[in-house]
């Protein structure tokens, strides 16, 4: 097995070297267009702290839609109790 230095001028005065030189070149500049898109990629998402807590925040605000809707239903149920309650009350004192 040679040396990787003497490789060298048999892959730059060869018309096979040019080939390989080319096509290592080629996959390096191929390689790195494509880690240079992961790195935009990753610069314009969110980091995982700012996601974690936006889908807290979404679950709190969901909870709170439910409640409220609960709330609301049952208000309209006893409400009209509430107010047969106050007005016997009332007639009593």
């Amino acid at each position: 097995m040679s040396h990787p230095i003497i490789g060298i001028p048999i892959l730059t005065s060869n018309p096979v070297g040019w080939a390989v030189l080319g096509v290592a070149g080629y996959l390096a500049y191929k390689a790195g267009k494509k880690a240079g898109k992961r790195g935009v990629e990753q610069v314009d998402r969110e980091c995982l702290a700012d996601r974690a807590i936006k889908g807290a925040m979404k679950t709190v605000y969901k909870a709170k839609l439910k409640t409220d809707t609960m709330l609301t239903s049952t208000k309209e149920k006893y409400g009209g109790m509430w107010e047969e309650a106050r007005a016997e009350t009332d007639r009593q004192a």
